[in-house]
């Protein structure tokens, strides 16, 4: 297959929004980071971002460590008071080592608490989805924008998130099914696909009807009647109790299989 003389194609699943009202049009802004920011502005679910876990990990169990040394140290300072009213009645405690340490753990500990708090929003952030991040590994690989440097972030699938928020359901994720095979088997589907307020590059694809939503519901529909009634017409050819408990059990197991396959955002 020939190399594109400016970008690889870039599909964006029906069921995102996309930023319709620009002053540019993303080839109207220079290479570079213009052009980038642009091409990520019209497109929420682009907002991708790593999460740094191993960099993040790593200064938590050093906070972490510094505070078990200090409360270390403040059970020593206690142990080694020798009067008990100090210990009693923290209004007349005289001992400055014990009052400097606590000044210090209880900043520590607020330094600590907003670091955890912090790692606990990002890792709450939802993945990115792979069709997102191939989408800006092609656009880059075809026009060379940036450098590969600082790009490479693309590469480190498991701790990308996306800021944008997912909606995880097997319609979601079926329309994302149904748009890849169009984009694959039907040609035609990229001559109407086109959405030239954001874009001019040919090379660009950008899907914002109604037909995948239609279709992906009517495939789950399908789906979910065949299941469904399946078993109960087996079972009115079939005579035999057990067989036909196995294959209520089957079906039932077939049905939770599906539905977790369509839920999962791996499909």
């Amino acid at each position: 297959m020939k190399p594109l003389k400016s970008c690889l194609p870039l599909w964006k699943p029906s069921n995102t929004s996309i930023n319709q009202r620009h002053d540019k049009r993303i080839e109207d802004y220079k290479l570079g980071y213009p052009r980038f920011t642009a091409l990520i502005s019209a497109y929420d679910h682009f907002f991708l971002c790593r999460r740094f876990n191993k960099l993040r990990a790593r200064i938590l169990l050093l906070k972490q460590d510094r505070l078990s040394m200090l409360e270390q140290r403040l059970e020593q300072i206690d142990q080694q008071e020798t009067s008990l009213l100090f210990l009693g009645k923290s209004r007349c405690d005289k001992n400055t080592d014990r009052t400097s340490l606590l000044s210090d753990i209880e900043s520590c500990l607020a330094d600590y608490d907003q670091f955890a708090e912090r790692t606990y929003r990002m890792l709450s952030f939802g993945s990115a989805q792979r069709r997102d991040v191939k989408s800006l590994q092609n656009w880059l690989d075809g026009t060379g924008c940036l450098a590969r440097e600082e790009t490479a972030y693309l590469a480190h699938h498991r701790e990308l998130a996306s800021l944008a928020p997912v909606a995880d359901s097997a319609v979601i994720q079926l329309e994302a099914w149904v748009e890849d095979k169009l984009i694959r088997f039907y040609r035609g589907f990229r001559d109407w696909s086109r959405f030239y307020d954001v874009s001019t590059d040919a090379n660009v694809y950008m899907y914002s009807g109604q037909l995948i939503k239609r279709i992906a519901k009517v495939l789950l529909l399908f789906l979910v009647t065949v299941i469904l009634l399946m078993p109960v017409v087996i079972c009115n050819i079939i005579k035999t109790t057990s067989i036909r408990i196995v294959i209520v059990m089957l079906s039932t197991i077939l049905f939770l299989l599906i539905l977790s396959g369509l839920t999962n955002r791996g499909l």
